[in-house]
């Protein structure tokens, strides 16, 4: 069996929206991390990202001054790619999701890196299989597919790939516990778990704002309620508390009229061709202010660190494990 070293130091090869949180997520439990940007505007905007992340979350008391001090004296951003590459003993890539991108960053990793460092793909989508093709050691290659705000989103998907070593995925698990990190595995399939459910919830939420239905207001007012359910319940074990017999009435009157597309909503496309980008544009399905962004990120990192403050578990139905043997 394949040993791996000491983890001690993180890199992470892309400090972006999700890249800056998995920086945070290690730091705050010792690690050094190196954050590794291809350009210096995108060093900046990790910069900017991480203090945002660390502002919020001393302002809900998620940490202290001193800890954020801490955390921040164990992050640094680097403009060496090969340097972070042979200095760490874990690294997770967080770049966009392009395969030719990622192809290229792992290839490098492979041929820089130590056989006995393990190389962890953040990709929502692809096809870690494809990543790694022709690598010498796919066999220390694996995904841990975090939500964000990773610091306050428990589950990680991880997903080998069809030549990830069993070695790779047990240390890969045992590291993400080491920093509270509730692993989840999912066999290699295209938006692993959680992407394709978010998929399909936001195809259908576009269908029905595009044939008149209702507006995005009521859209998102429905679903804010209904959605209180899940945290407890899951979409399954809701399943079961419904009844299979009552579900699948439902299934039968309704599935004929959703969408059923295999190519993006045509709303979604205009607000690409407008340049509406949601937040980051200011124009989206709604129109933003700096101020509401603020304010709406302050309401949900409060509501994830109730969760795992209030809770012992915030995976209910892990508490209770009542899944069939």
């Amino acid at each position: 069996m394949a040993t791996f070293r000491t983890v001690k130091k993180v890199g992470v090869i892309g400090g972006g929206y999700v890249g800056h949180g998995v920086a945070l997520q290690f730091a705050q439990f010792g690690y050094r991390v190196l954050v590794f940007n291809r350009s210096k505007d995108g060093t900046e905007r990790a910069i900017e990202l991480l203090s945002k992340s660390l502002e919020l979350s001393t302002h809900i008391g998620l940490f202290s001054d001193s800890k954020k001090q801490e955390i921040l004296s164990l992050i640094s951003f680097e403009n060496d790619f090969k340097n972070v590459v042979q200095e760490s003993d874990f690294i997770i890539e967080s770049t966009s999701e392009k395969l030719d991108l990622k192809k290229k960053i792992f290839s490098e990793m492979d041929s820089i890196a130590s056989p006995d460092v393990i190389l962890a793909s953040e990709t929502s989508g692809l096809l870690l299989s494809e990543i790694v093709e022709g690598l010498q050691n796919p066999e220390r290659c694996i995904v841990t597919h975090s939500y964000t705000p990773p610091f306050l989103m428990p589950v990680v998907e991880v997903v080998p790939g069809d030549k990830t070593s069993d070695a790779t995925l047990s240390k890969t698990i045992e590291i993400l516990r080491g920093v509270g990190k509730t692993p989840v595995v999912c066999k290699e399939t295209i938006g692993h778990i959680g992407v394709r459910l978010t998929t399909a919830l936001r195809r259908e939420a576009f269908h029905i704002i595009q044939e008149g239905s209702a507006t995005v207001e009521s859209v998102d007012k429905v679903f804010r309620s209904i959605s209180r359910l899940f945290p407890v319940l899951g979409v399954l074990m809701l399943s079961d508390f419904s009844g299979t017999d009552v579900i699948s009435d439902v299934h039968k009157n309704i599935q004929p009229h959703l969408n059923h597309e295999r190519v993006n909503s045509k709303i979604l496309e205009d607000f690409l061709k407008e340049g509406a980008l949601g937040v980051k544009s200011g124009l989206g399905f709604y129109k933003w202010e700096k101020e509401d962004i603020n304010e709406i990120m302050l309401a949900r990192n409060k509501e994830l660190a109730r969760w795992i403050h209030d809770a012992n578990d915030p995976n209910f139905p892990e508490m209770n494990d009542r899944s069939l043997p």
